[in-house]
């Protein structure tokens, strides 16, 4: 077990969530938010085809918002965890061992999906940590354990 020093100078014991378990629920994720954004985005009419950076101009602006909707509609959630999190046994926690609130939720994965798209390190800066925490977990004081 690894202890967890919040702010609040409470002391927690978790299992913190490995890199790999996390990057694994990521790509469960993407996936899941890929055939919804392709879904909600069949009414616009926009090429089923696109990959790569055309992908990025035809659904990045509705990506954001459904990935935004998703991370934080569920990390809030008494699940306390994404679908690709369940699948990986992960949940998410503030510092303090507390259900993430929506607004630290829609916090920490608006910084989540600008430092994972923008600046991957966010993401990296998880391996240096001692709880390891990604950058979006740091800025809204969360981590991510076993569940």
């Amino acid at each position: 077990m690894n202890v967890i020093n919040s702010k609040l100078d409470t002391i927690m014991e978790y299992k913190l969530a490995s890199i790999f378990k996390r990057f694994i629920a990521l790509v469960i994720d993407g996936i899941i938010l890929s055939i919804a954004v392709r879904i909600l985005s069949f009414p616009f009419n926009f090429p089923s085809y696109d990959s790569g950076f055309a992908f990025i101009r035809h659904y990045g602006g509705i990506f954001f918002f459904v990935a935004l909707a998703y991370y934080a509609f569920f990390e809030s959630s008494d699940m306390q965890a994404t679908l690709g999190k369940k699948v990986m046994n992960l949940k998410v926690f503030d510092e303090a061992g507390n259900k993430l609130t929506a607004g630290k939720a829609i916090v920490r994965n608006f910084v989540k999906i600008i430092s994972g798209n923008y600046f991957i390190i966010g993401f990296i800066v998880a391996l240096f940590t001692k709880n390891k925490q990604a950058l979006h977990d740091i800025v809204a004081s969360t981590v991510v354990v076993e569940d």
